[in-house]
């Protein structure tokens, strides 16, 4: 069964933060992951670290501009065409997916590795789960990282039209990962657990819609199934310590993980701000939260397993 799953959570441009961190993780500390799940530009890095990819992967971040992701502006025009409903979004995400299938059309997966990314339907509501192994699957990677409102809905395959960002359902992917029943299991996100302040009121409806839908509701969605997974998690451990197996419905037993989560302490901007600055700077926060998380051990034997705790 694989031993180690890296969990990625959504966050746009602040994804960069992943790329430090994780880099730092496998470079430094000798980490190999078996199971890799992404949500919105987690699918992103997921797919790519699944294929094999990471230098590319930085690469890419280290130069990706804003006009290499979405183009267009919000203008009263653009707003008057949300408004009449000739227009589904504000910006065009075209370049992006050209980016996407550009660099995975070809790829062929690691038959060991696992990768799992998540997309949400906007006609059912019902959250799917995509793996290399589906007809769509760049597609679906595509759809995952979709904001609603920011970039219109993709059709990945005739059974899943209309999806978007699989954040919306599932902002960090636990439960993709732990189907696997992994021993460690290492959460990389994007934000702080606490919504950060704002000096002033959002400008704009692109604004609002950020700050609703990505800074409180869904931190809000990460925030509580992160700690339903801990609590549940503790609780296993103390049994386990005692001689006592807490079973699930169906018979089989709980198991406790080694988890770590790397988190920024402090926001790290701007979710559509890919500019050279800002994704150096979260990149480097990436690096640092994962060096002071996991500090600097060793690489580990092929029999040996990453003891891991909570900060």
């Amino acid at each position: 069964m694989p031993g180690t799953a890296l969990v990625l959570s959504g966050g746009g441009a602040k994804g960069a933060f992943q790329i430090g961190a994780e880099r730092y993780a496998r470079e430094v500390c000798g980490y190999r992951w078996d199971v890799i799940a992404g949500v919105s530009v987690g699918a992103l890095n997921a797919a790519m670290l699944g294929a094999g990819r990471p230098e590319r992967l930085h690469d890419i971040w280290q130069n990706i501009t804003n006009e290499q992701v979405y183009t267009g502006t919000l203008n009263v025009w653009t707003a008057l065409k949300l408004l009449l409903g000739s227009r589904r979004a504000v910006y065009d995400n075209t370049p992006l997916q050209q980016l996407v299938e550009r660099e995975l059309r070809d790829v062929s997966f690691p038959s060991h590795m696992h990768v799992r990314v998540g997309a949400v339907s906007l006609l059912t509501g019902e959250y799917a789960i995509f793996t290399p192994h589906d007809p769509a699957f760049i597609r679906a990677v595509i759809a995952s990282a979709t904001m609603p409102i920011v970039w219109p809905p993709l059709d990945v395959s005739d059974t899943w039209p209309q999806m978007v960002d699989g954040g919306l359902r599932n902002i960090s992917p636990l439960g993709d990962v732990l189907d696997f029943d992994p021993d460690d299991v290492v959460i990389i996100n994007c934000s702080p657990r606490q919504p950060s302040s704002l000096d002033e009121a959002p400008r704009n409806i692109i604004d609002v819609a950020k700050r609703a839908l990505l800074d409180i509701a869904l931190n809000e969605i990460f925030v509580t199934d992160l700690r339903e997974f801990l609590r549940i998690n503790e609780l296993v451990g103390q049994a386990e310590r005692v001689g006592v197996i807490l079973r699930k419905r169906d018979g089989r037993p709980y198991r406790h993980y080694r988890c770590h989560i790397i988190e920024p302490a402090e926001p790290l901007g701007d979710t559509l701000d890919f500019s050279s600055r800002s994704i150096r700077r979260s990149m480097a926060a990436g690096w640092e939260m994962a060096k002071s998380v996991l500090g600097s051990l060793g690489a580990p034997s092929p029999s040996s397993v990453w003891v891991m705790g909570n900060r």
